[in-house]
């Protein structure tokens, strides 16, 4: 068991790490992160179908979905937000919005506002 936990940790461990790495090449890219409070999510089917929404736009390179928790073991999609990282020469906060908005379907409609934006200056 003891075997087990220690791989689970160190898999942490190197998932983190890599989001670290992921956020400095970013920054060195003049890439721009914003987060995005979105409403309308109720499962994780939604949450599925809104991030390969903001992925498939033009400039997105990373799409991070987190949410609280409801009780300890439930998520609480109503409390969703995106953290979205782009380059701000081929997409902006209005085409992130416009995908999650149109990445609802008859049973779902989503509703995505912008909640704070990190702008990266550019090394030239």
């Amino acid at each position: 068991m003891w075997h087990q936990l220690g791989w689970i940790v160190l898999i942490g461990a190197v998932t983190v790490g890599l989001a670290a790495i992921s956020g400095l090449a970013a920054e060195s890219q003049g890439l721009q992160t914003v987060t995005l409070h979105i409403d309308g999510m109720t499962c994780g089917a939604c949450l599925k179908d809104v991030k390969a929404a903001l992925a498939q736009v033009s400039g997105v390179s990373v799409v991070e979905i987190s949410m609280g928790k409801k009780w300890l073991f439930f998520s609480d999609y109503a409390d969703a937000r995106a953290s979205v990282t782009f380059d701000p020469e081929k997409a902006g906060v209005e085409a992130l919005i416009k995908a999650v908005e149109g990445a609802g379907g008859p049973l779902s409609a989503y509703k995505a506002r912008l909640l704070s934006e990190h702008a990266v200056t550019r090394d030239r």
